[in-house]
């Protein structure tokens, strides 16, 4: 718990360094959440915890439900400490909708990986999104840059229902230090770099001044949009994308020993997809998302045929990543559909090497925040 606890006390010096003018009110009410929900963040994945907490009679009976509880209560304690209700509207819904996976994995327990585990992590997450927001639960209120309670919940809660109480492995919800690691992490995000700087020439959308906006803006504006990218944005989708759905789908894969059959089925869904992607939105550059496709499952199915790793790896990661671009498609660009399947490869490679969703959101963060290198206005 030594690097969960340092991280925990980082991340507060840097929040009182950006929030100095609060009212001394405010502190006595945000610091508490703050400091418990950033130790969460920071050390409940870690694997000697995770094997405390199984080992113990805290997942016993209806003591499954103290954590969305506890959860819960920090979302109640920090909207009605400042003056918001938490009750109203579709918000009254959390309650049900926090303890559901966890209430579902206890009345049946799994042990393969099927259909029924992503319904349970969809069905407890659109509704999320769905939800009206509680409240204002960002760090500080109307703040930015340090999360919100709220959606860092869905983080907390997707970690503990499917890795504590679902028991799925290698989700790789933990910081740890490792100089291998860090190189994986920027050869991966510069490897993506390089490719769209690539396009970006034949395209036209490369900014010629791409370093004007942290000029002017300076460091330490720079470090805070590290943050709230990481905290904001980074963490939760490569908890989603790859600590839970690729990596479940590796297991699927590896279980029924039928890699080719998911690699052919997955091919030519996501294909036509991305052909509709094309059509829907830039006819013209319609081949530009199957280019992307093409050239990542590929290269999958030989990899797959080299065994390089644990059958199923590779063509999880190509269906993931392919899906993950698709996902970009309210941005309305054609072009960024295609570049964020390929930036969903690295962020993907990176978990496969590291086992660490962490290590994935650090190349999810370093990518987001080079957008300045390019005129993405201009594609979106």
């Amino acid at each position: 718990m030594i690097v969960g606890s340092a991280l925990t006390f980082i991340y507060l010096l840097l929040f009182v360094y950006f929030n100095a003018p609060l009212p001394a009110k405010e502190w006595l009410i945000t610091i508490p959440a703050f400091l418990l929900i950033y130790f969460l963040i920071f050390n409940m994945g870690k694997p000697e915890i995770v094997d405390e907490v199984n080992n113990s009679t805290l997942l016993s009976g209806n003591r499954v439900l103290l954590f969305p509880c506890i959860i819960l209560f920090v979302i109640y304690y920090y909207l009605l400490a400042h003056g918001q209700s938490p009750f109203t509207g579709s918000a009254a819904l959390l309650p049900f909708l926090f303890a559901f996976p966890v209430l579902y994995y206890r009345a049946f327990p799994r042990t393969d990986i099927g259909r029924v585990d992503y319904l349970v992590l969809l069905v407890f997450l659109v509704p999320l999104t769905l939800v009206d927001s509680p409240g204002d639960t960002t760090f500080p209120v109307k703040g930015n840059g340090f999360g919100s309670i709220f959606k860092i919940s869905w983080i907390l809660l997707m970690v503990y229902a499917f890795g504590q109480i679902r028991k799925i492995k290698d989700i790789g919800f933990y910081p740890i230090f490792q100089l291998k690691f860090i190189g994986i992490a920027i050869i991966s995000w510069l490897s993506f770099l390089s490719f769209v700087m690539l396009i970006a020439y034949f395209l036209g959308f490369v900014n010629p001044d791409p370093f004007f906006e942290i000029r002017r803006d300076g460091f330490m504006k720079s470090l805070q949009e590290l943050l709230r990218i990481f905290i904001g944005t980074a963490l939760f989708e490569e908890v989603f994308f790859r600590g839970l759905l690729q990596n479940m789908l590796a297991k699927q894969i590896e279980k029924s020993g039928e890699w080719k059959k998911y690699w052919r089925n997955g091919f030519i869904i996501l294909l036509v997809l991305s052909a509709w992607a094309g059509y829907a939105l830039e006819l013209n550059l319609i081949w530009f998302p199957v280019a992307v496709a093409i050239g990542l499952f590929i290269p999958a199915y030989f990899l797959e045929k080299k065994q390089f790793q644990v059958v199923g790896t590779y063509t999880a990661l190509a269906i993931i990543a392919m899906s993950f671009g698709l996902a970009h498609f309210h941005k309305g660009s054609i072009i960024f559909v295609g570049l964020a399947a390929v930036a969903g490869w690295a962020y993907g490679y990176t978990y496969l090497k590291t086992k660490n969703v962490f290590y994935a959101a650090l190349v999810h963060t370093l990518v987001n925040f080079s957008e300045f290198l390019f005129k993405l206005h201009e594609i979106k």
